[in-house]
């Protein structure tokens, strides 16, 4: 073989070789490690769709705040969830491309009807981002003990996402996803009370239906309508009402028809606290759980509970703080 032919031969190698760098190269370009571009403050407003039977709700910012609305009920979101979403959407790092065709989206639960669908807008509504989240699958960490307790293991959480009108199925690590594919209930405030830590109650007291039961903070101590109590147990059951959240909502409550029924209120108030929270419990014996729950500090929102749940956190009996 003479030198003329080996040259033809090294030529060609190269042209092969260049030509398939070149398309390999367009094929990397497809692979998107930031699956989420937005900025977050130009958000105005997210429509999700969850898996499942759950109807779609939207996230809307109002004037700075956010509100959440599901079919006829809008309420004041918990902000807090609402940044977390939005966070998290910069956080969405992909690991690799899990399929590229449609054929595997029942596998990965990325169909329209499957999946969680978001979508994200604009300040002049124009849809900024449309995904759809899918399976989530937990494996042991690598190495990780088999008899470690579960509390302990620090699995590796894997989600997929297809963007809206492409093919491709995209692998993400982290728990990030997780709180995104949420429904209309992870987005609503379920607190009762909430307290910042320089609060301090220094009084409060029960309306019941017919009595009045006043507590005062003394330098002796806790007191009730001048009954020497053990502070420390009166202490113990104010810190938790610092932070009190329902766990049942009560959409179907009429507030209009609310003075109809038997009431009872609590007050808290002291240092640090320019408004004091006030508690109304209303009871509605037509229900399974009896006592409906709101508060000032969380207006237009209302709890259910029965005798053993929230309720029995607000009203301790007076008893149970008597000096043994």
């Amino acid at each position: 073989m003479n030198n003329k032919i080996l040259l033809i031969i090294l030529v060609a190698l190269l042209a092969i070789y260049g030509l398939s760098k070149l398309f390999s190269g367009n094929k990397e370009t497809t692979f998107k490690t930031e699956l989420i571009q937005v900025d977050t403050a130009a958000v105005s407003s997210i429509t999700i769709t969850p898996r499942g039977e759950e109807p779609p709700f939207t996230l809307k910012k109002e004037s700075g705040q956010w509100i959440a609305t599901r079919g006829p009920l809008s309420i004041k979101a918990a902000q807090s969830n609402v940044q977390s979403l939005l966070n998290n959407l910069s956080l969405i790092k992909t690991k690799h491309i899990a399929a590229k065709s449609p054929d595997k989206w029942v596998e990965y639960q990325v169909t329209d009807t499957s999946g969680t669908h978001i979508q994200i807008y604009g300040d002049g509504g124009e849809l900024m981002e449309d995904f759809i989240i899918g399976k989530f699958d937990f494996q042991q960490a690598p190495g990780a003990p088999q008899q470690m307790p579960m509390q302990q293991q620090q699995p590796i959480i894997t989600s997929f996402i297809r963007l809206n009108g492409e093919n491709e199925t995209y692998a993400v690590e982290g728990m990030q996803v997780i709180s995104m594919g949420q429904g209309f209930e992870s987005y609503r405030n379920k607190d009762i009370i909430r307290m910042k830590r320089e609060m301090e109650v220094t009084a409060f007291e029960y309306q019941l239906e017919d009595t009045l039961i006043q507590f005062q903070k003394t330098p002796e101590g806790w007191a009730a309508n001048g009954l020497p109590l053990d502070s420390m147990k009166v202490e113990n059951y104010l810190n938790v009402l610092r932070n009190l959240p329902g766990t049942t909502f009560a959409d179907d409550f009429d507030e209009l028809a609310a003075s109809q029924y038997p009431q009872q209120h609590l007050t808290l108030s002291g240092n640090n606290i320019q408004e004091p929270f006030r508690v109304t419990v209303y009871r509605d014996t037509t229900r399974e759980a009896p006592f409906v729950i709101s508060s000032n500090y969380n207006p237009d929102t209302y709890f259910v509970s029965d005798s053993s749940g929230v309720y029995q956190k607000l009203f301790e009996p007076v008893g149970a703080f008597v000096v043994d």
